[in-house]
């Protein structure tokens, strides 16, 4: 039987008990002495956690580590320039086209501003 099971079998025990004190007490006329004590509980509840805790509270074994088959390891071909461009194309936001290299950015120069060079 596993140790989780061992808990719950326990743990249906109390119950069982518990109900069956719950109905003697019901049985009884209300002025006769209780049948089922807090102090009863009390012990019945530490008992069962005593039983339980070390069980619930140990650690997962560690699973053993899988170690993948070695996979071949090849040198990627080599892309034609079409399968670079198309690449490059899936990677930009919004289908924006990008600007070829060789423009020049524009700078911010202050309005009236003159080229000093000139």
């Amino acid at each position: 039987m596993s140790e989780k099971q061992k808990v719950i079998s326990e743990c249906s025990e109390a119950e069982t008990w518990l109900m069956e004190k719950r109905q003697q007490q019901d049985a009884l006329p209300k002025h006769a002495n209780p049948v089922l004590l807090a102090a009863d509980l009390k012990k019945k509840a530490e008992t069962l956690d005593r039983f339980c805790k070390p069980i619930m509270t140990k650690p997962k074994p560690v699973p053993k580590p899988q170690t993948p088959p070695p996979a071949e390891t090849q040198a990627p071909e080599p892309q034609t320039p079409e399968q670079q461009r198309s690449n490059g194309e899936s990677t930009t936001s919004e289908g924006a086209a990008e600007e070829p290299p060789a423009e020049q950015m524009e700078t911010d120069k202050p309005e009236g501003a003159t080229d000093p060079s000139a």
